[in-house]
């Protein structure tokens, strides 16, 4: 009865109860805010896109293997080199594209993974910090894989355009994969590739099965609904993360779903004025 009736610990009985909602609240803001931050970077880079599309679309071949001004060549390495600091890089496009694809990459090093974070390393404090260990590993792995850049001929069109005219108007969008590396919440904020790649919530459908072997009903009833949930969400993100193929190595990433990553598609358009002279080089 003296056991029954000791109240001793109750206190932190309580705060573990509340302690939990609060610390998934608390986690949430972040990587939210880290979602958002994002989101205002990966426009930026659309526009930084933009910008060097205007100027290296009718630049002199000789500066991009006498590629055609004008005209954007993709798919299976194109023949592309791309030079920095005297070092030729083969591309996963022509070496317009390239160009234009790491203007874009640059802004978006600074919200890339670091190495930790993408081989399941997550924290809060590494999802905060590591500046040097996320551009290391964006410029060498991470925005290959996960950066696009794509030419729609309007606002929000599916197509991707590869000529353009010498004083036209040139429209970018610059797709990016965007990694949710808070512990926790990046499981039910996020998705991991290969649901993105294929469109089909793993994590969601092994939950509705588990469910289902139960045989509890009000269970399986909250597992059909975050099923059908996850299901639109990747709707929503397919058309996006198709344009990833455009990428220079578009399936590399499925090497981050062994390691149980988390992502979202972000995507972000500019518009500008092609600055073509309309002249003809000297070969």
């Amino acid at each position: 009865m003296r056991l029954a009736k000791d109240t001793g610990g109750v206190v932190y009985v309580e705060f573990l109860i509340a302690f939990m909602p609060f610390m998934l609240m608390f986690l949430g803001m972040i990587q939210v805010a880290l979602y958002l931050t994002a989101n205002l970077i990966v426009r930026h880079a659309a526009t930084t896109a933009a910008r060097a599309a205007v100027v290296v679309l009718p630049d002199d071949p000789q500066y991009y293997g006498n590629a055609e001004i004008n005209r954007i060549e993709r798919g299976g390495g194109g023949g592309g080199v791309l030079e920095i600091g005297g070092l030729a890089i083969p591309s996963g496009g022509g070496s317009r594209l390239d160009a234009i694809r790491t203007a874009a990459s640059i802004p978006l090093l600074t919200v890339s993974p670091s190495y930790s974070q993408l081989v399941g390393y997550s924290s809060v404090r590494r999802a905060l910090t590591g500046a040097e260990s996320r551009f290391l590993t964006g410029a060498t792995v991470y925005n290959r894989t996960a950066v696009a850049v794509t030419f729609p001929s309007s606002a929000g069109a599916d197509d991707n355009e590869d000529s353009f005219d010498t004083r036209g108007r040139v429209r970018t969008r610059v797709t990016y994969l965007f990694h949710c590396g808070v512990p926790v919440v990046s499981r039910l904020l996020c998705d991991d590739y290969l649901s993105l790649r294929t469109g089909f919530p793993r994590a969601a459908a092994e939950e509705l099965a588990a469910a289902a072997a139960s045989g509890d009903t009000d269970r399986v009833q909250a597992a059909r609904e975050r099923f059908a949930h996850a299901s639109q969400r990747l709707a929503e993100e397919s058309p996006g993360f198709d344009e990833l193929n455009e990428a220079e190595t578009p399936y590399a990433g499925v090497v981050y779903s062994v390691f149980g990553a988390r992502f979202r598609v972000l995507r972000a358009e500019a518009e500008m004025t092609n600055q073509g002279a309309g002249f003809t080089y000297e070969d």
